[in-house]
């Protein structure tokens, strides 16, 4: 499914903005400040029900309104396409319509038209703590798998019910029967999640080395992942061991909410000793790898968004990460459909990324 219109109104700095996109590349350039990262961000939302930049919505209303107003075209040859509506008004909940039938929110967008989004923002996910990792490794997987974002939703609302229950403990509102009626049903599912977690990474680690290997130089990124407990009957004992210090912190110490995924920069942690340029070598082929574990997965690629990225690589990786790009294909034999955005427009011609689509769109922004 490729993205083939967009419309917003009163998001961010744009008034009202209409946008086609083309099939194959779309270029968005203009100077700093006009509102090019806005144009993917609203792609984003339109695919995942969020932002990649913020956590409130009111932030993407532009200055001086109350609302903002998104609407999406979604094209596909081999299927019916989508029309996506987005309606955020200020001190109320967001609103989502697929084909004009109001859904119960962002889960139902979640899988359906997937994009995957490569910009400053999530460099966190290299530089950053656990849990940026996990929020990244759960998005892609809950896009591949509903299973899996039903299953990791219930364990947040148990984990939640748990923690509430602690903390009435220190409130001198409740005992210890009222957390452990909470760890049964709690280390079931976590344990499912733990699972499918593990299975999943073992695929994306295949995804990541593949796109390693055809990247053409002497380049080792990996994930690491330790094993953790699998049996329900030692996730219980886990739990009870833990009880009185969960009590003091009032919170769940063990679980899969606290994982961690290292990525390993020639077997070393990344966090730990990357250099700038690592951090963001490493990125990109994090990305590429969620590009190519989607479309194993989902039977096609995602959209995919640069973010001025080409100003962030010297000329040498930026042009090979174009050659690695070339050779990833759709279903149909034809590019991915990207959309960059450069304040450049020379420096997206010289690094040969116009080369690799026939169909090119380029729209110029200015204030």
């Amino acid at each position: 499914m490729r993205i083939s219109k967009i419309t917003l109104s009163s998001f961010r700095n744009h008034s009202q903005k209409e946008i086609d996109f083309g099939d194959g590349l779309t270029v968005i350039w203009g100077e700093n400040g006009t509102g090019k990262t806005s144009l993917l961000e609203a792609v984003y939302l339109l695919s995942f029900g969020k932002s990649f930049k913020t956590h409130k919505q009111e932030n993407l209303v532009k200055e001086g309104e109350s609302s903002f107003f998104l609407k999406g075209v979604f094209s596909s040859k081999t299927k019916k396409g989508d029309l996506i509506n987005i309606y955020y008004k200020k001190k109320s909940t967001q609103k989502v319509l697929i084909n004009g039938k109001k859904t119960k929110g962002r889960k139902s967008l979640i899988g359906k038209n997937p994009v995957v989004v490569l910009s400053p923002e999530e460099q966190e996910i290299t530089k950053g703590g656990p849990s940026e990792r996990r929020r990244f490794f759960d998005r892609v997987f809950s896009v591949c798998s509903g299973d899996y974002l039903t299953e990791l939703q219930k364990y947040r609302k148990l984990l939640k019910q748990r923690n509430t229950a602690l903390l009435r403990i220190k409130k001198g509102l409740g005992g210890p029967r009222d957390v452990v009626v909470w760890n049964e049903p709690l280390a079931k599912s976590g344990t499912r999640l733990w699972n499918t977690r593990t299975a999943f990474l073992k695929k994306f680690k295949d995804s990541l080395a593949f796109v390693v290997d055809s990247y053409g130089e002497d380049i080792d990124i990996k994930i690491g992942y330790p094993e953790k407990q699998k049996d329900i009957n030692l996730y219980l004992e886990e739990l009870k061991k833990r009880e009185q210090r969960d009590i003091v912190l009032c919170r769940t110490t063990f679980g899969p909410h606290l994982d961690d995924v290292f990525v390993l920069w020639f077997g070393k942690n990344l966090k730990l000793v990357g250099s700038q340029g690592e951090h963001k070598i490493s990125l990109v082929f994090l990305k590429l790898a969620e590009m190519s574990f989607i479309k194993n997965h989902l039977g096609g690629f995602p959209t995919l968004l640069l973010d001025d990225l080409f100003a962030k690589l010297d000329l040498s990786r930026s042009e090979k990460i174009v050659s690695l790009l070339k050779s990833m294909k759709s279903e149909d034999s034809k590019p991915i459909q990207t959309i960059v955005t450069t304040t450049d427009l020379l420096n997206i011609e010289k690094i040969g990324i116009l080369s690799i689509h026939e169909d090119t769109t380029t729209h110029q922004l200015t204030k």
